[in-house]
């Protein structure tokens, strides 16, 4: 019998060793943790101001995705918002509605609509907020404009512009305020406050038409309002200010109740309360030319038009129709084509649309 040689031996043990530990098992590898993606629907925010003194303004949410409504401040913060909601906006990542009766500004997480704190504006009536450089600002029905800073959500100062202001907007660094007078019938107001944005302060009143109210900038900083007139022999104005003068330079041959600026498109509507007849139009602000007569090209047709929106990710046009105003509203979607694409139920008064 042939006999290992201690090469063989050392061969052998050294296959034994391998043998060994490759039959051992591998220590357990740790998954990487299954971090759970935060799903956020996409949807639109429809303010409905409800009845002056019957506390039932709401906040709903239209889900694009499964087309269903929900009351969102309601179910996100088990109260309702209050009296009388007149303006909603979003800047950065929290939600803005100023409540006009209420005399509050509240101020939620765009994402579930959750409070995260309620301005108290008492004995002010705040009707419309604009943003500029961190601030939200405030024109409010006894004149004032108050500036929020939006990350400690705290009041930081208060300007004084005209009477009963009831629109604001944001131009080349300024900051301008339609003072309406709309509670001193028949004396209303017919200036427009220019406030410096750096010192916010007022270094300007720009005369336009009695009864200043929506007013808007567009992509190149010129400021458009309308002018509600006294609803007699004074008509309904729509107006363009130069920013760059601070002037009126332009009055249009045509009435506008309602606009939204888009792009570099304002999409407007006028209705006549006398014949109880709507139009919508489109202008296009480069050469402030109409572009199309009539929006609406399938023949629906809208009862009492309240609100106007565009959502800027597709450019469908959103209409809301108030109907007698005591009742729950409509919000209405045409395609850019102006037909009606789908329409959902609001509540009494949808006037504000915000896109999510």
């Amino acid at each position: 019998m042939k006999q290992n040689t201690p090469k063989t031996i050392i061969l052998l043990l050294s296959l034994l060793a391998v043998c060994a530990f490759s039959c051992e098992k591998p220590d357990p590898v740790e998954e990487p943790a299954v971090v759970p993606v935060e799903v956020v629907s996409r949807g639109a925010y429809v303010l409905s101001e409800g009845l002056m003194d019957h506390n039932n303004s709401s906040l709903l949410f239209y889900d694009f995705d499964k087309g269903t409504t929900t009351d969102a401040f309601l179910a996100a913060n088990n109260r309702g918002l209050g009296d009388t909601g007149n303006d909603l906006q979003i800047y950065g990542s929290k939600l803005y509605c100023v409540v006009n009766i209420s005399e509050t500004v509240e101020i939620m997480e765009t994402k579930t609509a959750k409070s995260l704190k309620q301005i108290s504006l008492s004995g002010r009536q705040p009707r419309r907020i604009a943003f500029d450089g961190g601030y939200a600002y405030v024109c409010c029905f006894d004149g004032a404009v108050v500036k929020i800073d939006t990350a400690t959500m705290e009041l930081t100062a208060t300007a004084q512009a005209g009477s009963n202001p009831d629109g604001i907007c944001v131009a080349n660094g300024k900051l301008y305020v339609a003072n309406s007078g709309g509670l001193n019938y028949p004396n209303y107001g017919n200036t427009v406050t220019v406030f410096d944005l750096a010192t916010f302060s007022p270094i300007k009143e720009i005369t336009v038409v009695i009864n200043p109210t929506r007013i808007a900038a567009d992509s190149q900083s010129d400021v458009y309002v309308v002018s509600n007139g006294n609803y007699g022999d004074v008509p309904m104005t729509f107006q363009r200010i130069d920013s760059q003068i601070d002037e009126v330079v332009q009055t249009f041959d045509f009435a506008v109740t309602n606009f939204t600026i888009s792009g570099n498109f304002c999409y407007f509507y006028h209705y006549n309360y006398s014949t109880q007849q709507c139009a919508v139009k489109v202008m296009d602000v480069l050469t402030e030319q109409i572009v199309k007569e009539q929006f609406i090209t399938d023949g629906t047709t809208l009862t009492a038009p309240y609100g106007i929106a565009v959502n800027p990710a597709n450019g469908d046009v959103y209409l809301t129709d108030a109907y007698q105003y005591t009742t729950n509203g409509d919000v209405i979607c045409f395609g850019a084509d102006g037909h009606k694409k789908f329409s959902f139920e609001a509540g009494v008064c949808p006037s504000c649309i915000v896109f999510k």
